[in-house]
């Protein structure tokens, strides 16, 4: 459980001579680890996850993954490295989930091959672990909200990583349903998954009870843990708003929680 999936050393991010969006940045994420960083909207969040995925790459800095230099892997090996579950997804074909799911089998298959019978059987597998058996014939553009969200970590899952990703996972849900993919974080994290999540609820990271990033409005992160970063100077600063951390008796934990409107 304390396999070292992934290094980021020093990371900064700049659109050409623009000011960095984000800068030395230090994160490291062990297998079993579950990452929640926290920030405001625009400090640049969303920007690192996507360095980290290898569709940007950084101004200055060094990632590593599994030891290799990140942008020095071939991308159909760091697809069988790292799944990243986005904020948004377009739907536009109509797709049956089973086939939508099956898609995360392509960093294994050659040019135009198609999933084999043991890739869709993988593909059940998953569909029966989490539940989804009884959507598989169901047009991926047909799904709620929370389905799809389910949806797209089945299909990270058939991709096989070592490290997920997920961009604000549970934005746009309900509450039941923003629990449910918190809850299941948790097991893909027992099942020795690194996790690495950005949410706007610090409360989330209290609940999944990892590791926390906070990144401020200047772009600057810090690394630590609950006790050391969620204090109420720290919470007012980063959301400018009166934020009460606090332990629930009822509940058996500690929350963060606003002070009255």
């Amino acid at each position: 459980m304390d396999e070292l999936l992934l290094e980021v050393t020093q990371a900064s991010f700049s659109y050409g001579k623009e000011e960095p969006i984000f800068q030395n940045v230090d994160l490291t994420l062990k297998k079993g680890e579950i990452l929640t960083i926290l920030g405001p909207n625009g400090a640049g969040k969303s920007t690192l996850l996507s360095c980290i995925s290898g569709f940007h790459k950084v101004s200055h800095g060094i990632l590593r993954i599994g030891g290799q230099d990140l942008y020095k892997t071939a991308p159909k090996q760091l697809a069988r490295q790292i799944g990243f579950v986005p904020q948004n997804q377009i739907k536009t074909y109509e797709f049956s989930v089973r086939e939508y799911i099956a898609m995360g089998r392509a960093p294994y298959l050659r040019f135009g091959q198609s999933p084999s019978k043991a890739d869709y059987q993988m593909v059940d597998e998953v569909m029966e672990q989490m539940n989804l058996l009884p959507l598989a014939e169901k047009s991926y553009t047909k799904l709620s909200g929370g389905e799809c969200q389910q949806v797209l970590i089945a299909r990270v899952l058939v991709q096989q990583p070592q490290i997920i990703m997920l961009d604000e996972p549970v934005n746009h849900l309900d509450y039941g349903n923003q629990l449910k993919i918190l809850r299941l974080l948790k097991q893909l994290s027992a099942r020795s998954f690194g996790i690495i999540l950005t949410s706007h609820m610090p409360d989330h990271a209290l609940l999944l009870e990892g590791t926390i990033g906070i990144m401020d409005r200047e772009g600057n992160f810090t690394l630590g843990t609950a006790k050391t970063l969620l204090h109420e100077e720290q919470l007012q600063t980063l959301y400018g708003e009166k934020i009460c951390r606090t332990y629930v008796e009822q509940a058996k934990r500690e929350a963060c929680i606003p002070y009255p409107l």
